[in-house]
């Protein structure tokens, strides 16, 4: 919903006024509706305000409490704050506005850190208790919001984008963390693609005191899998049912018109189906189509639409429409983009916010609900099989010494990589080997995932698409949306729907072995069984038709990768990307090494955007 800078003084200095609001103005588009500012000797503060809860002016930011001893900046959305304010009322704790924000600051004025315990929703904030000179910091248990660290010998500084460090320093490449980011186009944890830039990790806050900064983690989605095996599947329907209907309530607290992103799929039906139930309104719902019929999915979009009475609007993108939201969607999302329905969904921002401010979006349903076909019973015994020869390297050698078929041979040369971890790469592995070279140590935490799941391997499954695969797909909602100054709100992913899901056994969720079984038995009373029950399409956009043609993708893809620039960086393995290119110009290629053309192609539009000043011609 919001923006903000935050800087401590580590030498008493204060920060010059000007260069804070050149920093806040990078980030308006988070916050075009109101602006504010504080400065002391050593915290200055810069704000940008998009209104949703409270519109008034005592929603303002940043905002002190009554005695002037603390002041918060807050960006999210605390769901629960009606029921926070309630008991902090009952405390004694006069308010002034009607505002979560004000209920986030008194809240940690009354329990201090434990107060994260109590919030169900999406936020990042900085708390700073003016008489202690003590700063408080924290990001929710998904980490749905984000909130960046900048150190130097001067200044501490926090922000809910890079881009607002540009008028302060000059920003690097993290080199270190480029093959991450081109096998699975995400970094999730601690390490951006900027050097000393990091990311306030899901479920962590922090104390800055004396210009020491000491972070702690408060929540773990590790500690959530405690399945009830006593569970039935009835039961998991009517649970799971009961604590989704409360989370869609809860996202439906807004002052500002909202509407929902409605795919046809069975998240987003859900979604729309007990949004208009609840509210008794006409909702405004949202999609993307195509011109190419695979991607098409609008017969379901207009049947769910028709049966719940919403005003449709589909916006149908072609490629000149793509390629004109490219490099700006890059510099909005400021890494590489993970995907290219992130160009679509930026496309998809700028339309809706002509008619909403909030949108509900089905993100974390086929993580928490096991959804993917790498969930299949199949999948996972092959999963399992190479887990058993990855934890035994010394067999592995032994066999990749003796067997006599290539194929046979390939197999086992990637069970070096852990299967449960790498499943999530988007590329044939042997491609990844290539690039990697069995070196993938220093890619955390997707290396942790193992110890927090105890070495069983569904667990770990399950936790690298929780942890390590979902934050992709917050960053998208929350770069893209806020880059149209919309918020996308993600009713699926609070702590008790994952707490819910995790406590169901996986025989449950995958009942059948039908995938997602729990959600799609709820949907069976809000969408036609067809619908629900067909083969799963995604959020999918053309790039692999457009390359192949003549038109202003494949355009901008060839002088890109032929460009002299692109032929220069030394941090690209061109080795690499010619033995992918090449197969690709000769028709040889597997499709799903395609995966790397899209990332090295968006590596150097990425690079010249934030490091050769093209941000500034945007």
């Amino acid at each position: 919903m919001c923006g903000f800078v935050g800087i401590i003084s580590k030498k008493n200095n204060p920060f010059p006024e000007d260069k804070l609001r050149e920093m806040t103005s990078l980030i308006a588009h988070r916050g075009p509706d109101d602006d504010g500012y504080f400065r002391n000797d050593w915290l200055s503060l810069g704000f940008r305000r998009l209104k949703i809860i409270d519109l008034s002016e005592k929603g303002h930011q940043p905002m002190f409490n009554s005695e002037k001893s603390h002041l918060i900046v807050f960006n999210g959305e605390l769901y629960n704050y009606r029921e926070i304010r309630k008991e902090l009322a009952g405390d004694g704790y006069v308010f002034k506005s009607s505002s979560d924000t004000e209920v986030v600051l008194n809240s940690y004025i009354r329990w201090g850190a434990e107060c994260l315990k109590k919030f169900i929703g999406m936020f990042a904030f900085i708390i700073a208790d003016l008489r202690t000179k003590e700063v408080f910091i924290a990001r929710d248990q998904l980490g749905i919001k984000p909130l960046f660290i900048f150190e130097d010998n001067q200044n501490i500084i926090f922000s809910s984008e890079i881009k607002s460090l540009l008028p302060y320093t000059s920003l690097e490449p993290n080199y270190a963390s480029f093959n991450e980011y081109l096998v699975f186009r995400s970094l999730p944890g601690e390490r951006t693609m900027f050097k000393n830039v990091r990311s306030l990790g899901a479920g962590y806050c922090g104390r800055c005191k004396d210009a020491n900064l000491s972070v702690s983690r408060y929540f773990n989605l590790a500690d959530t899998l405690k399945t009830d095996e006593s569970c039935s599947f009835e039961e998991a329907c009517e649970k799971t049912e009961s604590v989704f209907r409360e989370s869609v309530s809860l996202h439906l607290r807004s002052d500002v018109e909202l509407g929902v992103q409605l795919s046809g799929g069975v998240d987003s039906s859900l979604i729309t189906a007990i949004s208009s139930e609840m509210t008794g309104k006409k909702l405004h719902s949202f999609s993307i189509s195509f011109a190419e019929s695979e991607y098409d999915e609008s017969e379901y979009q207009k049947r769910v639409s028709k049966r719940y009475n919403t005003e449709h609007h589909d916006y149908r993108m072609d490629e000149d429409a793509f390629v004109s939201s490219f490099k700006k969607a890059i510099w909005h999302y400021e890494h590489p983009l993970n995907d290219p329905n992130s160009a679509a969904t930026f496309y998809l921002a700028k339309k809706a916010k002509e008619h909403v401010t909030v949108m509900l979006s089905g993100e974390g349903a086929d993580e928490s609900f096991l959804g993917y076909a790498r969930f299949n019973p199949e999948s996972l015994r092959t999963i399992r099989f190479r887990t058993f020869l990855h934890r035994r390297p010394e067999l592995r050698k032994t066999m990749l010494a003796y067997w006599p078929v290539l194929k046979g041979k390939k197999i086992l040369n990637i069970t070096k990589y852990p299967p449960a971890m790498f499943v999530l790469t988007y590329a044939d592995l042997n491609s990844v080997d290539l690039l990697l070279n069995g070196n993938f140590a220093e890619m955390s935490p997707r290396n942790e995932i193992a110890k927090f799941a105890k070495e069983n391997v569904l667990n770990e499954a399950i936790l690298q698409d929780e942890i390590c695969d979902l934050p992709q797909w917050f960053w998208r909602a929350d770069k893209m949306g806020m880059a149209a100054s919309l918020e996308f709100r993600v009713p699926f992913c609070t702590e008790p729907m994952f707490k819910t899901a995790n406590s169901i056994p996986y025989k449950l969720r995958v009942h059948n072995g039908e995938r997602k079984a729990v959600l799609k038995k709820i949907a069976e009373k809000y969408i036609d069984k067809d619908q629900i029950y067909r083969k799963k399409i995604g959020f999918g956009t053309p790039i692999n038709d457009w390359i192949n043609k003549t038109g202003s993708y494949h355009e901008l893809f060839e002088d890109t990768v032929n460009s002299a620039s692109f032929k220069s960086r030394e941090f690209i393995d061109h080795k690499h990307f010619k033995t992918i290119y090449d197969a690709h110009k000769s028709r040889l290629h597997r499709e799903i090494n395609s995966a790397f053309l899209w990332t090295y192609f968006n590596l150097e539009l990425w690079h010249n955007i934030f490091f050769e000043n093209e941000w500034r011609k945007l």
